[in-house]
């Protein structure tokens, strides 16, 4: 398989799978009767169906973002060192790995520890998929300006990709924002986690009104993710109409 069809493919399964599974899990959420607005993608857990598509979901993407990290990484570096940037440049596309791939792993064990069971660990690693995902996307935004600048036919993709990498860093900062005006150190989780015994109660009211908004947030966090990711599909080709040229 050509470099630019594996990159293409890689892309494409990792924010359409991602996209799939997040849209079932809401249908889900719904048809078991449960209110429309607005469940945290975590509480797709809770339930069946919903319990295996979240598991199964989180599992399958966290290596896609695996494979796609990586991809980009490749992809960055090659164009890094054939315009001869500065090394800074290649310390920076390193870097991103890093909180990438924290993020990932992340991705791949929240599955195995629902809120209502583990909720310290559970909140461990989505906190470490938001905050790292995030730091990914400002970190390869910033690589990616640096390479492109001077080619104005792809000035237009640097600013969907920072706005959808701004998009991110805004929903993780609103979203803790608006939690954390619920769940503060007084909060009483043992209570909280026990509403969930009961599912039609549960996901048919809104103790916290507030904790609605904080969810949408979420999807605003993690579809800025995905929209970054997504941004990098025509430069794929661009790269190399741009290397053919050269």
């Amino acid at each position: 398989m050509r470099t630019s069809a594996r990159r293409r493919l890689a892309l494409l399964l990792t924010v359409g799978f991602t996209t799939l599974w997040l849209a079932a899990g809401y249908i889900t959420w719904i048809m078991n009767g449960c209110k429309a607005y607005m469940p945290f993608i975590s509480d797709f857990d809770l339930y069946e169906p919903g319990d295996t598509i979240f598991t199964v979901g989180t599992f399958v993407t966290g290596y896609l973002v695996f494979w796609i990290i990586m991809e980009i990484h490749s992809m960055n570096m090659k164009r890094i060192q054939s315009a001869g940037h500065h090394t800074l440049w290649h310390g920076v596309n390193h870097l991103a790995v890093f909180p990438g791939l924290i993020g990932a792993f992340s991705c791949i064990r929240i599955g195995s520890v629902p809120w209502d069971t583990d909720g310290p660990m559970h909140g461990h690693y989505a906190f470490d998929i938001f905050t790292f995902g995030v730091y990914w996307c400002l970190l390869i935004t910033a690589v990616t300006i640096r390479i492109w600048w001077n080619h104005p036919r792809f000035r237009t993709l640097i600013g969907l990709r920072i706005v959808a990498a701004l998009s991110a860093f805004v929903g993780l900062y609103q979203l803790i924002a608006t939690q954390s005006q619920v769940w503060g150190e007084d909060f009483d989780w043992d209570a909280y986690n026990a509403l969930t015994a009961d599912m039609m109660s549960f996901c048919t009211s809104s103790p916290y009104p507030i904790l609605n908004v904080s969810a949408v947030w979420e999807y605003v966090l993690v579809f800025g993710i995905l929209g970054t990711i997504l941004s990098f599909l025509p430069e794929v080709d661009f790269e190399e109409s741009i290397l053919e040229e050269e």
